[in-house]
């Protein structure tokens, strides 16, 4: 089974006050660490949805193993995105069986949980693969090929959650505990940063 996979990336990270897909994060950047989690997973076609500051955020993935597209309409909000990366998924001479959608500013998120997410998709039970939050299901998420057209479809700020939730007896939700944890303010950032150092989520 092939899986393709979507790093969303375009906003303009206004709640963080600077560039959020360029802040250190290990060995590397917050975009930078989602890239290698997913090469790590297992998945090789890994697109990057860049957007606002495109020009410098892609200098930043010069040698990361990704394809780079630009959302001119990034400021449309999330869906724009996905709508975005689906489309130029599917002009590919080889269409995947499912896509993984997954978020930028999530870096406690795993390889090991990925191949999880991806073990799941593969058994073929369910056409969607997602995070369960406790009181939501969302991304990470896989979809299979018979949602493309529906993700191709989304506008606005309405992300894959929507289709989660319309398909819930076709979708099977893998504990995530903690680590699905995003940065919203450069508050996040600090206080995650010090538990990413000490290794304690």
């Amino acid at each position: 089974m092939k899986i393709a996979a979507l790093i969303l990336a375009a906003g303009s990270s206004s709640r963080m006050g600077r560039t959020k897909q360029l802040l250190p994060w290990g060995n590397s950047t917050l975009l930078g660490n989602a890239v290698s989690t997913v090469h790590e997973s297992g998945l090789e076609e890994i697109l990057v949805i860049l957007g606002a500051k495109a020009k410098t955020i892609k200098a930043s993935l010069d040698s990361m193993p990704c394809q780079i597209v630009v959302n001119s309409e990034w400021e449309e909000g999330l869906g724009s995105s996905i709508r975005t990366g689906v489309s130029h998924i599917l002009t590919s001479a080889s269409l995947p069986d499912g896509i993984l959608i997954m978020l930028a500013d999530q870096p406690f998120i795993n390889a090991d949980y990925l191949k999880k997410l991806i073990h799941h998709f593969k058994k073929g039970n369910e056409g969607i693969i997602c995070s369960d939050y406790g009181k939501k299901l969302g991304v990470p998420a896989i979809f299979s090929n018979k949602y493309f057209k529906k993700l191709q479809g989304l506008s606005g700020d309405s992300g894959a959650g929507g289709i989660i939730e319309i398909h819930r007896d076709d979708s099977y939700g893998l504990e995530a505990g903690k680590i699905t944890i995003d940065l919203d303010t450069h508050e996040d950032y600090i206080s995650l940063k010090t538990i990413n150092t000490q290794s304690d989520l």
